[in-house]
């Protein structure tokens, strides 16, 4: 089992509500903690948040996500760190847009699917291979109270599930499990869906379990909303 306590946990999207309960979360129970977000005050406001609690935590400003940059941050990581163990991938992105949607749309949430999702696992994965590290992968999507049809919402879930799947298979040979959490939604008596607030505690608890249980990869937790 992985201990949490002796372990370097990344944590994307820091500055997000979701993304500093996890940090504050995992800062708690004595994990090393490095926050990530291109947006520099809220990754501040997280690292004062967590330093107030108690935890070992590191802070890294990205200028931009690339393929470069997110490099350099793992590289950084283990200088101040030590290896990483395990990648909270938490995906803050816009939904899939619909199959017919115009260019212009598809062209940029396209773009945010890959640097948010694929090139933090990309970097964790060539980092944790490098360092012969039986590491972890946590699939999260970002938490959009304002998220419209259904259909969007689904779509941007099957992404999540089946690229932890694909990616548990190509690194079940270097001992990197992968796995995710899911957002499920709560219905009304009166018939209208209503996303899960801000912060919803049960993925958080979601990815401390599939991060401590040495048997789970390639599938996914569905958090209570």
């Amino acid at each position: 089992t992985m201990d949490i306590a002796k372990s370097v946990i990344v944590i994307t999207a820091a500055g997000t509500p979701t993304g500093r309960a996890m940090a504050e979360y995992f800062c708690k129970l004595n994990a090393r903690v490095a926050l990530v977000d291109t947006e520099r005050q809220k990754l501040q406001t997280t690292y004062d948040s967590c330093m107030r609690s108690g935890g070992i935590c590191y802070s890294f400003s990205l200028a931009s996500r690339s393929v470069e940059n997110i490099s350099f941050l793992f590289e950084e990581i283990n200088r101040e760190m030590g290896a990483v163990d395990v990648l909270i991938n938490y995906w803050q992105a816009s939904c899939l847009p619909s199959l017919l949607a115009s260019n212009d749309t598809v062209d940029q949430t396209i773009a945010d699917v890959a640097s948010n999702l694929y090139l933090f696992g990309r970097g964790a994965a060539f980092n944790m291979l490098d360092r012969g590290r039986k590491g972890v992968i946590v699939n999260i999507p970002g938490l959009q109270a304002e998220m419209g049809r259904d259909q969007s919402l689904d779509s941007s879930n099957a992404v999540i599930r089946g690229l932890t799947r694909s990616w548990a298979q190509e690194l079940e040979h270097a001992n990197i499990r992968v796995g995710g959490v899911l957002p499920r939604k709560r219905h009304y008596e009166n018939g209208k869906v209503h996303y899960h607030p801000a912060v919803n505690y049960d993925m958080i608890d979601g990815a401390a379990y599939i991060v401590e249980n040495d048997s789970f990869t390639g599938r996914i937790l569905e958090a209570a909303s």
